[in-house]
């Protein structure tokens, strides 16, 4: 009966719990790095770029490296909108699958703490329970500090390895 009864608990515990609970940062900047090289830019000129497929200031400096194949793949990649609830999200987090994509995506993220799946699975859960759902977007803004940092080397080994994002994500569902 309490695991039918978990994932209500968590859904009614995120609302209420957030009364009470000072928010965490979110993150304000995304920094790349590649190597030895790293470029940093406010999370609005993401947005942007999002919106209106423009990209500007440092990301635009940053875009003009990018063949234009590419970034129509991170447009969409950016865009995507996932139809999991902050409930389905818990779930998925908490299954296998969810933890070896955590572990992962974790190695992915630069901290000096090594808080990264924690950081992950909180980013993934606000953002379910935001307004705008979960989303890569809602995530990137919902990342729990100032500034998320990838390394694009380690990413690009861990999509290739895992045969795409969505290999790493096709057996979940809502």
């Amino acid at each position: 009966m309490l695991k039918r009864l978990s994932p209500w608990l968590v859904a009614l515990a995120l609302p209420v719990g957030a009364l009470f609970v000072t928010p965490a940062k979110a993150a304000n900047y995304v920094s790349l790095t590649y190597g030895p090289f790293q470029r940093s830019f406010p999370m609005s000129e993401l947005e942007e770029y999002v919106s209106t497929q423009q990209a500007t200031g440092e990301l635009g400096s940053l875009m003009r490296l990018v063949p234009k194949d590419d970034q129509a793949k991170l447009l969409e990649f950016l865009g995507m909108k996932l139809p999991f609830n902050v409930v389905q999200v818990n779930g998925i987090l908490n299954s296998p699958i969810g933890k070896d994509v955590l572990k992962q995506f974790s190695q992915v993220t630069i901290r000096r703490d090594k808080a990264g799946e924690v950081a992950l699975r909180g980013a993934m859960l606000t953002a379910a329970a935001s307004p705008e759902g979960l989303s890569m977007m809602s995530f990137l803004k919902n990342y729990p500090a100032e500034t998320i940092s990838l390394d694009l080397k380690k990413l690009n080994r861990m999509l290739k390895k895992q045969d795409g994002l969505m290999g790493m994500l096709g057996n979940l569902r809502p």
